[in-house]
Parts: C-alpha cells; sequence; structure tokens
C-alpha cells in the first residue's frame, strides 16, 4: 500500500500546483485596483524560467490563457490605476544564468486590460533586469529607476536614470539622481511621494524621494542595508512597509515602516527569511500581500497577508528544491 500511498500524495500535489502559480521568485506583480485582484506574471520556477500569467481574486488563483511576454525574471511591473491597466518592461531570460544559458536583457513594454496582453510601440528604457518601479497617483505616471544590464564584456553594470511612463510613452526624467543600482525597492508613499530604498552594492542602505523634477536623499536614522527586499505602502495606515532581502550576508525575515525619523523594525513574526518575493498593496482588504521568493537553496509557494498588525498566513506549503541547472 506505501507505493501506493506516495503515488497519490503526488499527484495530489501536482494537481494542487496546476491551480495555483506554484514555487517561484525573481517574479513581477501589481494589484489591479479594476476587479480587485493580485496580478502575478513569470518569474523563475524550482527548474525553469517562466513566462504564465495569473489572477488571485476571492481566495482563488485563475490562470489567465492569452498569450504576452515571453518568460523572464525580475520584470518591472505596476498597476497604472489612471489608464486601469497592468504596466510591465523589461527582465531577464534566465535567473542566475551560467556559461550555458547566459543573461539575456529584454526592453519590452506590455499593458494588461482584462485578460489580454498587448505590446506597446515605441521606444524607452534600455534592455534591463531588476529595475524599481511604482505608479505615482499625484502625477498620474509610472515612475522606473536603475536596474542592471550587461557591459560589452557581459559583465552586469548597474543603472542610474529614470524614466516616467505616461499611458503612451516612456520619457527619460532624470540622469542625476540616487548612484546606480539594482535590486532596490520603490513604493509611493501619500506624504514623500515616490521613495525608493537600498539596492545592490552593499547592500545599500540610503532612502530618496522623487518629486517629479527631481531626488532628493532623505536624512533618516541609520539602517541595515537591504538587497532585493519587497516594498510597499500599507493602506491601513498610509506608511511604507519593507520585508526581507538579502542583508549582505543571508536572507532576512525582517519588515521595517518608514516613520517621521526613519526606518522601524516591526516587531512581527511571519514569513520564513527570504528575497526576490513580491509585496504589493491591497486597498479593498486594507492590507499587505507577499507571495513566493527563495532562501538561496528552496523556492517558495506560500502567500502571506500583513494586516491589523500582524502576518497571516493565506496559504502554506513546504518550499520547493531549487535545480542548480544554469536556469
Amino acid at each position: 500500500m506505501a507505493p501506493v500511498l506516495v503515488s497519490l500524495s503526488l499527484f495530489l500535489v501536482l494537481v494542487a500546483r496546476e491551480s495555483t502559480p506554484g514555487p517561484r521568485n525573481a517574479h513581477g506583480a501589481a494589484y489591479d485596483l479594476r476587479d480587485s485582484s493580485l496580478v502575478l506574471f513569470g518569474g523563475a520556477g524550482t527548474d525553469r524560467v517562466l513566462g504564465d500569467t495569473w489572477r488571485w481574486r476571492f481566495g482563488a488563483w485563475h490562470r489567465l490563457p492569452a498569450s504576452g511576454p515571453e518568460p523572464r525574471t525580475f520584470p518591472a511591473m505596476a498597476y497604472d490605476a489612471a489608464r486601469g491597466e497592468v504596466v510591465l518592461f523589461g527582465g531577464n531570460r534566465v535567473l542566475f544564468g551560467d556559461s550555458t544559458h547566459p543573461p539575456a536583457m529584454l526592453g519590452d513594454t506590455w499593458t494588461l486590460r482584462g485578460d489580454r496582453w498587448a505590446r506597446a510601440s515605441g521606444t524607452g528604457p534600455s534592455p534591463r533586469a531588476e529595475a524599481a518601479i511604482t505608479y505615482d497617483p499625484s502625477r498620474q505616471r509610472i515612475v522606473l529607476f536603475g536596474g542592471y544590464d550587461l557591459s560589452p564584456d557581459g559583465r552586469p553594470r548597474r543603472l542610474g536614470d529614470t524614466w516616467e511612463w505616461d499611458g503612451t510613452r516612456w520619457s527619460r526624467a532624470a540622469d542625476i539622481g540616487p548612484p546606480p543600482r539594482s535590486g532596490a525597492a520603490m513604493a509611493w508613499h501619500p506624504d514623500r511621494g515616490v521613495v525608493l530604498f537600498g539596492g545592490s552594492g552593499g547592500p545599500l542602505s540610503d532612502t530618496w524621494r522623487w518629486d517629479g523634477n527631481g531626488w532628493t536623499r532623505l536624512e533618516l536614522a541609520p539602517t541595515p542595508g537591504r538587497f532585493n527586499t519587497a516594498m510597499a505602502c500599507d493602506p491601513a495606515t498610509g506608511r511604507l512597509v519593507r520585508y526581507g532581502g538579502w542583508d549582505g550576508k543571508r536572507r532576512v525575515w525582517d519588515a521595517w515602516e518608514l516613520r517621521a525619523g526613519g526606518w522601524i523594525m516591526l516587531p512581527l513574526e511571519g514569513p520564513p527569511a527570504r528575497n526576490h518575493a513580491v509585496l504589493v498593496s491591497a486597498p479593498d482588504r486594507g492590507s499587505l500581500l507577499l507571495y513566493g521568493g527563495h532562501d538561496g537553496d528552496a523556492v517558495f509557494e506560500d502567500m502571506w497577508e500583513l494586516k491589523d498588525g500582524g502576518w497571516t498566513a493565506i496559504t502554506k506549503a513546504p518550499p520547493a528544491p531549487r535545480v542548480l541547472n544554469g536556469h
């Protein structure tokens, strides 16, 4: 009976994963206010890079049947509330890659309205991955900063340019501001506007504000640096919250909140340590939603909600081992 039970258990796991995005990291996500759904795209699973699109609404996942962007990791993705559509830019065709599967940067722009992706025409930022992105409702613009591309010799090169999307085209908004970096976190704050934190190269611990004309570094109390941390505005408190990331030595599980004097660590227990996760604001739920990520050895497929001052696991599942195949 034991082999039969094992086979049945494996079958049930596979069936369950067919109805959910499954384990993944370095994916893109945005919250679609038009129909109150979390939209998730691409990223890397345990053994390959993905190009599927999912919506989470009313507690259930639904995979979109429509074709769209090709598989990629680290796309920049945000919801354009003025136009009622999700915007996706760029990414990398691999996750870590190797000599057989080298990095390949993408520079295409896509919009998702309803269940249909459309590729935008025109030029914009150069191909890149790990760019920071957010929507600025006060100016009805999507703001994109930095990321990394490849130098002529094939090595990663950090970028420090700022771009804005007006619903039709990209425009280069600034070349001066935060030092070049990738893997920074960026989100909109009702009092401070567009805020950027951390990123590669330390990792960094500086905090900056974009007002549409230029960048200003915020003078805040010192805080630990983070790379690939996830950040969003808590709709219940109006404060920025960031979670997890890489601190230069290990993945971390801590959550921080931006207040008047600086970043304050929150006394919370919740998701296990990870980076490459996504964190989005869900205004209709009055909460923040977190999905996926990895801890170096395994890829997560759990989903968590931060609400009323605490984390709740919406879905729990053990992390799946990552396959080292160069994807």
